[in-house]
């Protein structure tokens, strides 16, 4: 299976960016800079959950010759 390449960067390093955005967003949301509904906070924790481990599965399998970048 191939990994796509977008604007010059694998899917992996695309997913970390956003993985690292939404982990800064709750530690703000948890820190009271954000304001956001308790509601929000958990979606946000679910989100984080299914985005890193689709980054660690992409860059697992990048590491171990599972995958190949296209």
């Amino acid at each position: 299976m191939e990994i796509p390449i977008i604007l010059g960067l694998s899917a992996p390093i695309w997913g970390g960016i956003v993985l690292f955005l939404l982990i800064v967003f709750q530690i703000l949301n948890g820190m009271r800079v954000i304001k956001v509904p308790l509601k929000a906070h958990k979606i946000t924790a679910v989100v984080i959950l299914a985005f890193g481990l689709v980054h660690a599965v992409l860059g697992m399998g990048l590491w171990f010759g599972w995958f190949t970048l296209g």
